[in-house]
Parts: C-alpha cells; structure tokens; sequence
C-alpha cells in the first residue's frame, strides 16, 4: 500500500514538475523585466527632464502591472486554480480597502496634485487651517514633505494638504509688501513719505527695481490713509515684520505720530 502511494506521488510530482519550473521562470522572468522597466522608465524620465513624481509614479505603475501580468501567467502555467485564488483576494481586497480608505484617498489625492500641480519640490507654501507653511522637501503618492520656517520636519498626508487651501510663495519670483499708514493731519505728508521710503531703500532685502513708493490712499475725517508698497524675493518670509519694526523705529526718532501698520495684517502674507 506505501509503495502504491510512493508510485503515484512520484507520478504526480514528475508530471507536474515541468509546468511547475515553467512557471517559477516566467515569475523569475517577470520580476526581471519589472525591474528593468523601472530603470528604462527612471532614465528615459532624467533626459527629457520631466517631474520627479510622474516618472517615480509612471516606472512603479509599469513595474507593478508588469509583476502581475507576470505572477498571474506564472501560476496559471504551474497549475494553480486561479479562478479560487482570485476570488480569496478579491474578498480580501474589498476587506483591505474597507480599511484603508483614508491610505487610498491620500493617494488619489496625490494623483490630483500629480495632474495640478500647484507645487514642486524646493517651493515654499502655507496650507490649512490651521496655516502651516514649509518648503517642501519631497512629494510622493500618498504624502508630503516639509521643513517649517523653524526647522521642523513636517510628513502630511496628501489628502490634508489637497482638501485645503494652498499657497505657493515660490510660484513667482517676486512679491509685494504692502504696508498701510495713518497719518493725522497735524503731520507733514511728504515727511512721513520720505521717512518711510528711506526705510525701504536701506533694507537689503527691499528690491532697487521695482523701486518702492508711498502713495495716498484714502481721505477720511480724521486723517489720511497711506499704502507703502516695496518688492522682495519670494522666498524672503520676514522681511513685512522687519520693515514694520524699522519704520515704527523710525517714526518714533523723527517725532511723527503716525500708525503703522493702519489696520491688522497677517504677518505671514505678504501679498
């Protein structure tokens, strides 16, 4: 009787034995190919310069369906009963995604940011509320990367980010500084202009060209409403807070009672 069973499990294992190497070399083979597609991707992605998130996101695309593609032809030609093994996973998949949806919509969120685009690596930008701002340090499928003004490390999923208001600070180069100025009528106008134009002249940060000017704005029975407008580099994030401190400064020296800012400004804007 052992013997009988020795004889049919040896008949079993050299007929199945062929279909079985067959379909470990097309696995093999697969993964190979999946891997050098991934690296063609990688390359052909660097010399025609295209976004780091869609060559990263187009190479594991390609990989993974090429991996499936080839495990799935590998078991079928090793003789496993697919139709049973399909079924399990898809069971499994709709358990597994019932409990990752906030995973899965981070990364759709990825692929909505991916087609939008509303930053790259190396911008600085606010999202929120509450207002976050950092330079981004890396973008991937499922999350983003930053560096707060204060040097923290910030990891936030994608679907934060996108759900959100967001504001690139890097998306042109320049930007405004508007500063608003009450001066009763009791102040000489011009003096207070020239005071605050030296101000913005002398700061290092203040941009030549365009120059800086001080303009009236409004007229109103107690006095008048001022706008001081200078230029800077976007990236330049304090400059709004330092020309605040030195024109107050300056103001105070020269004796004129004028208020600045005029109305309450987000100093993190300066727009």
């Amino acid at each position: 009787m052992a013997e009988a069973y020795i004889h049919d499990i040896h008949e079993w294992f050299l007929n199945v034995l062929p279909d079985m190497l067959k379909g470990l070399s097309i696995v093999v083979f697969a993964w190979l190919a999946s891997r050098l597609v991934k690296r063609l991707v990688t390359r052909a992605a660097r010399r025609m310069k295209w976004d780091t998130i869609l060559w990263d996101y187009c190479g594991t695309v390609l990989r993974y369906l090429v991996l499936i593609v080839g495990w799935v032809s590998g078991l079928k030609q090793a003789g496993f009963p697919l139709d049973a093994v399909l079924t399990t996973f898809g069971i499994s998949g709709i358990i597994i995604g019932l409990g990752a949806r906030r995973s899965i919509a981070n990364y759709f969120s990825g692929l909505m940011m991916l087609a939008a685009k509303p930053f790259k690596q190396g911008d600085l930008i606010e999202f929120g509320p509450p207002p976050q701002i950092g330079r981004v340090t890396e973008v991937k499928m499922t999350y983003t990367g930053l560096v707060t003004l204060d040097n923290v490390r910030l990891v936030v999923p994608n679907s934060v980010i996108w759900r959100n208001k967001i504001v690139n600070f890097s998306s042109l180069r320049q930007r405004a500084i508007r500063i608003p100025v009450n001066v009763p009528y009791d102040v000489d106008v011009d003096w207070v202009a020239d005071v605050a134009l030296d101000v913005l002249t002398r700061h290092e940060e203040v941009l030549d060209d365009p120059a800086p000017t001080c303009r009236m704005s409004e007229v109103t029975a107690e006095d008048v409403k001022m706008m001081v407008v200078a230029w800077s580099d976007a990236d330049n994030m304090n400059v709004f807070g330092e020309v605040v401190i030195r024109m107050r400064t300056a103001f105070e020296t020269a004796g004129l009672a004028v208020t600045v800012p005029a109305t309450a400004i987000d100093l993190k804007r300066e727009e």
